[in-house]
């Protein structure tokens, strides 16, 4: 996934009234000029944010019991992928344009205070890339394995109750800000 680098959001000091934006945020992102030519654009300054595919999936399951309980557990995660979540785009580019007119006198998409060029929250693909790493409880079961000679005086000769519950817990990366990113 290609996109622009993001150094940090334009300061929530320079939207001209903050009480209209979610959360104070300006919807304006710093952007590098990686070429350094004092323009932004495509051809010349993205760069590769991530990749979409995971650097590994995992899974662990584990089964134990005691006397006539078991129960088992499995876990299942994925690490090292990336994801462009857009959830952000929508509730911080509704809010954009809003800066004050002296951030940006010239109107050239560079702050006149640091220099550093900006973009809205929807072209400032790197504000939205975001760890897709995580860890779930997929299944959790726990039985109880009914004596055989109980068992036999209903005409079975074995019988087992259990209750079994799934997708129980997702921990996801600590800068995901979303969904399930399994569902991405």
């Amino acid at each position: 996934m290609w996109g622009y680098q993001t150094i940090g959001q334009v300061e929530s000091k320079y939207i001209k009234d903050p009480s209209q934006n979610i959360g104070f945020s300006s919807s304006e992102y710093y952007v590098v000029d990686q070429n350094g030519d004092g323009k932004i654009d495509p051809e010349h300054d993205y760069v590769k944010l991530g990749s979409n595919t995971p650097d590994f999936y995992w899974g662990l399951n584990s089964k134990m019991s005691f006397k006539d309980f078991d129960f088992s557990l499995q876990f299942q995660g994925s690490q090292g992928a990336e994801v462009y979540n857009i959830d952000p785009i929508y509730w911080q580019s509704e809010f954009g344009g809003r800066l004050k007119a002296s951030f940006d006198v010239d109107n050239d998409r560079i702050a006149d205070h640091n220099k550093l060029p900006f973009q809205e929250t929807r072209n400032a693909a790197g504000a939205m890339m975001q760890d897709a790493s995580y860890i779930a409880l997929r299944n959790f079961t726990l039985g109880y394995s009914i004596n055989p000679k109980t068992a036999g005086k209903i005409g079975l000769a074995s019988a087992r109750v259990y209750v079994a519950a799934t997708n129980l817990w997702y921990k996801m990366a600590s800068n995901y800000t979303s969904f399930n990113p399994r569902r991405r």
